[in-house]
């Protein structure tokens, strides 16, 4: 026996000794998911016979702290107890809520078992509903089986390699792209110079790279001039009406000034008038130019109001220009962002498909037939709060909660198949490697 197999045989034996065997043997205590059955009854004394509490019929779930809520009585510990000691516990909590004399009859019974999961080399690993005298063997069973890879694929995988080669490129691509309009957004929103991440800087003489490189400070440059146009109009609006209320003030001045002359003349005039020394018509035209000065003089002050009013409003005009391309940059940025992390995954998605089309499933293909035999049973087990891993065999019963992983035995490295580094898994090991590190 190789040293690898006699250090394996004794970590499980460690184990072994140290968990115990994978058997369910001890009466079940209840957990998170578990969903158990309630009914509460008593016997009427003055009847004789038996009453049942419809408030407690009923299915109630385990909540992931560990309790369940009951009526009544409220949330009772299941986490870690067995269902004698649940039904003991909500009789006697009912016993002392109600104040009667005698414990009602309290049974609990599990309707349903936290579901138990298997990974590892199945065809179908995920989560499945848990049953009572559950074997591993069983487990694998629902999962599928153990998992069989064909010998006739490796022109698909050629295949996968070729279209994952494909979405590296695109999604390479695309993520710069965004990291470019993110550095672009960036500095429009604070208002500096264009400066492009290394990662883009790094790569800036392929052509496609410069371009949207180039795209993105011309967006940028279009951008701004466009709100400068826009504000240097508004600016130039601001300084006519400037202007235009100038010429109204003075106006309204020499205005001003002339219907204080009118108003003397008029009062010089009636005097004359009140004397007989002049005549009723021209005190009456006096009146009339005053009133027309006057008119003159209200409508050049509303004109005034009118320009200040336009003044304030082109102030508001370029505030919301700046307010509006702002909450335009920050939710394209938001966009970007997200954008970016989906371009960033599938990137991975991608270069994680392409070593598993060069690499992972052809040298499974190859070794399929000769490095794997009986595969290797672990059950990862939370006892006490703690996750142990117990080596399982066949025939060892499982528990709710239990996750089976089931990991194929590899023979010793020296095996003449499996350190070939000149086979289809070596050669696709070599070249995925080159092609991930161009990326």
């Amino acid at each position: 026996m190789s040293t690898s197999h006699r250090i394996r045989w004794a970590v499980a034996a460690v184990l072994l000794a140290s968990a115990g065997t994978a058997r369910a043997e001890t009466p079940y205590k209840l957990g998170p998911q578990d969903q158990m059955q309630v009914k509460v009854s008593d016997l009427r004394a003055g009847t004789g016979e038996a009453y049942q509490w419809q408030a407690f019929t009923g299915e109630f779930t385990v909540a992931a702290s560990g309790k369940v809520s009951l009526p009544v009585v409220g949330e009772i510990e299941a986490s870690g107890r067995t269902t004698s000691e649940i039904a003991s516990d909500i009789a006697d909590r009912l016993k002392a809520k109600a104040g009667l004399a005698t414990r009602p009859d309290a049974s609990v019974q599990i309707v349903k078992y936290r579901p138990y999961y298997v990974m590892g080399s199945v065809e179908k690993p995920g989560e499945y509903e848990y049953r009572p005298q559950l074997s591993v063997l069983q487990a694998v069973s629902m999962a599928g089986g153990l998992q069989r890879v064909p010998t006739d694929i490796l022109l698909q995988f050629v295949r996968d390699a070729v279209r994952a080669r494909g979405d590296i490129q695109e999604f390479a691509t695309q993520r710069l792209a965004l990291l470019a309009r993110q550095a672009r957004l960036d500095a429009e929103l604070k208002d500096k110079p264009l400066a492009f991440p290394p990662e883009v800087e790094a790569r800036a003489k392929d052509p496609l790279v410069a371009r949207i490189m180039s795209e993105e400070r011309l967006a940028l440059d279009t951008r701004r001039t466009a709100l400068d146009a826009q504000i240097t109009n508004l600016k130039k609006s601001k300084d006519f009406l400037t202007e235009q209320i100038t010429s109204l003030s003075a106006k309204d001045t020499t205005t001003g000034e002339q219907l204080d002359i009118m108003k003397t003349e008029l009062a010089r005039i009636s005097g004359l008038v009140s004397k007989g020394l002049s005549a009723m018509p021209r005190q009456i035209e006096t009146s009339q130019t005053i009133a027309t000065l006057e008119s003159n003089r209200l409508d050049v002050q509303i004109a005034v109001i009118r320009a200040r009013q336009d003044i304030s409003k082109a102030d508001r005009d370029i505030l919301d220009l700046k307010d509006q391309r702002r909450n335009a940059a920050l939710q394209e940025a938001a966009e970007t962002r997200i954008s970016l992390n989906q371009a960033t995954a599938r990137l991975e998605e991608a270069k994680n498909l392409l070593y598993q089309s060069q690499v992972r499933s052809p040298a499974t293909v190859v070794a399929n037939s000769e490095a794997y035999s009986k595969p290797e049973y672990y059950i990862l087990r939370r006892v006490g709060g703690k996750a142990e891993t117990i080596s399982a065999e066949e025939d060892d019963l499982l528990q709710p909660g239990d996750v089976v992983r089931v990991r194929p035995r590899i023979v010793d490295p020296n095996n003449p198949v499996a350190a070939d580094t000149s086979s289809v898994a070596g050669k696709a090991a070599r070249a995925a490697n080159s092609s991930l590190s161009d990326f």
